[in-house]
């Protein structure tokens, strides 16, 4: 059985291989940036589509080093029945000079004749160093399609992240609250990364998330940052050993300024209340009628913009018809790559008021956001011929009101014994618990403000070095964990982690000053005694002797954990 399903997948590969023969040969060249700076590299790629090629011949590559390639690739895929396989070259490249550099078409022979891949053309620029050093690593950015606008259009917000680093993990902190506007979230943006240079950085792009705001109110909106912390690798070395480790990252977006006007006046009298770009489409059930039927027309509004906003127009003119409420029977946002859409569909019930011929012509007015006027759509029109009825209505429409319920006086009940009709509440006990009750609620919030408001106030090292305590105790409860369990090596991964997490916090040092030399140094300059410094140098070299050289024996795991519990006490009561 598996030598049969071995031949058959084999069969069915060479089948779709074959069949693919038969799709369009493509010879095409791409790149991986258009525009880079000179000390970076692209990659260059050739791809052969449903062939299989020979006398390849690639581009001199005269204005490139090659740091890497020709590296080869070969593909098949069947979709919907329809096989396509792909042989891709591929070479990793570097400039040698500045400008608008160029690489020549490549050639390939396949069935029998001879294809030619496009050129492509590449901007290189000059390395600023001023700038690369002024420039961030990475930044958080909240791009809007626009900063003007009017009440109800829309508006797309896009958070790009731009990235030197490959971020291996991403955590919002906080969003906005959006005040001012209705949002939907987008789900069909484009994700993907893209390179670009900013500020003489090269930057990888991705957009994290995308909205569709529509401002609900006139003035100037204000969108306050977001903040997320990405996780990015980096290398500690210290003594001879290296150690790759996640560093948190904060980036926060700007705060964004958005003014909004209101529409324009005066509003025409059967604005819709719509905002944004729309079509109408029309249809009815009929052409011929008596003053005893009803007309049944469908009026669907789709467009750009929040559809909600919509109300149902008038579709014909009140003096020859009665106009019975529509009911809205669809009303949907549409996800698109380039915005919201909306659609709306009204069901109206006409009736004619007398016999003639009449046009049916609904019109849609709204305010159309590109050319900033009122535009009336009138779809189509439609004649209409009426006879007189019998009287006999042929229709069924429900017009029954609402009656509020009328009011009705009920006899006084029982008063429980002790109380009495007329009787005062002002000398009572629970009147005057109600007049104390707000003042002492009252003091007690201007209290807890003023205590909020000093905590507020303290100097941010002092509540670093005060919660630095906090944080090495909760990460050596992990390793009280794994001490637990009998887990060595985890163990002393954590209690390293907890020392070094303390030190850091508790003499705000950067990540890459926590060797064990810098380490005593600082320990000496904050007042910290000889004794406490070699603990500290001998407890690290014991972590690390367990970490790298493979001496991670379960047998002294108490010792070390009370040993580190016992320093970060120490620090404490010397170091105040």
């Amino acid at each position: 059985m598996p030598l049969r399903l071995s031949l058959l997948t084999l069969l069915l590969g060479w089948a779709a291989l074959g069949f693919g023969q038969h799709q369009d040969i493509t010879f095409t060249a791409e790149v991986s940036k258009e525009r880079m700076l000179r000390n970076s590299t692209l990659e260059y790629n050739l791809t052969l589509r449903n062939a299989q090629g020979e006398n390849f011949q690639p581009p001199p590559f005269t204005d490139f080093d090659v740091i890497q390639g020709p590296n080869r690739s070969i593909g098949t895929t069947i979709v919907n029945g329809v096989a396509t396989s792909e042989m891709t070259f591929s070479w990793m490249l570097q400039p040698k000079r500045i400008g608008t550099l160029t690489i020549g078409p490549a050639s390939v022979v396949a069935a029998g004749r001879t294809y030619r891949a496009n050129s492509k053309s590449v901007t290189v620029l000059e390395v600023d160093d001023a700038s690369l050093a002024a420039a961030p690593e990475n930044f958080l950015r909240a791009e809007v399609s626009t900063d003007e606008a009017y009440v109800g259009q829309q508006i797309i917000l896009n958070l790009n992240l731009y990235a030197s680093v490959n971020p291996i993990s991403r955590n919002m902190v906080r969003e906005p609250d959006l005040d001012g506007f209705f949002a939907r979230p987008r789900r069909r943006f484009d994700a993907s990364p893209v390179n670009v240079i900013v500020n003489g950085r090269e930057y990888q792009r991705r957009t994290l998330a995308s909205l569709a705001l529509f401002p609900i109110k006139s003035g100037v909106l204000t969108i306050d940052p977001y903040r997320m912390v990405i996780g990015a690798v980096r290398t500690r070395t210290n003594s001879s050993f290296s150690r790759r480790f996640t560093e948190q990252i904060p980036v926060n977006s700007d705060t964004l300024r958005i003014t909004v006007q209101e529409l324009p006046q005066p509003r025409p009298p059967d604005f819709s209340g719509g905002v944004g770009t729309y079509r109408a489409d029309v249809q009815i059930d009929r052409d011929r009628l008596t003053t005893d039927d009803a007309l049944t027309l469908t009026l669907r509004v789709t467009g750009q913009g929040d559809i909600q906003r919509f109300e149902a127009p008038a579709p014909v003119d009140p003096a020859n018809w009665n106009i019975y409420d529509p009911r809205v029977v669809e009303e949907e946002f549409l996800d698109s790559p380039s915005g919201m859409f909306g659609r709306k569909t009204f069901l109206y019930q006409l009736v004619p008021k007398r016999a003639g011929t009449y046009d049916v012509a609904p019109s849609v007015t709204y305010f159309n956001t590109d050319s900033g006027r009122y535009v009336s759509l009138t779809p189509e029109s439609y004649p209409i011929t009426v006879t007189g009825g019998s009287g006999n209505t042929t229709y069924s429409i429900d017009t029954a009101v609402a009656v509020a319920d009328s009011l009705v006086l009920r006899p006084a009940g029982t008063l429980p014994p002790g109380r009495r009709y007329g009787g005062s509440f002002g000398g009572s006990p629970l009147f005057w618990a109600l007049v104390v009750l707000p003042l002492l609620l009252g003091g007690g919030a201007i209290g807890y403000s003023n205590y909020r408001q000093r905590l507020a106030d303290r100097d941010p090292a002092i509540l670093l070095r005060e919660r630095a305590g906090k944080v090495a105790t909760a990460r050596l409860k992990e390793a009280r964990g794994h001490l637990e369990r009998g887990e060595a090596r985890p163990f002393y991964d954590a209690v390293e982690g907890a020392v070094l997490r303390y030190l850091r916090e508790r003499f705000s040092l950067p990540v890459r000053d926590l060797d064990r030399r810098n380490i005593a140094t600082v320990l000496r300059e904050a007042g910290a005694d000889e004794s406490l410094t070699e603990r500290y140098d001998r407890l690290l070299a014991r972590c690390e002797m367990a970490l790298y050289a493979g001496q991670d024996s379960a047998a002294d795991l108490d010792a070390t954990y009370t040993q580190a519990s016992a320093l970060i006490t120490e620090t404490e009561r010397q170091l105040r």
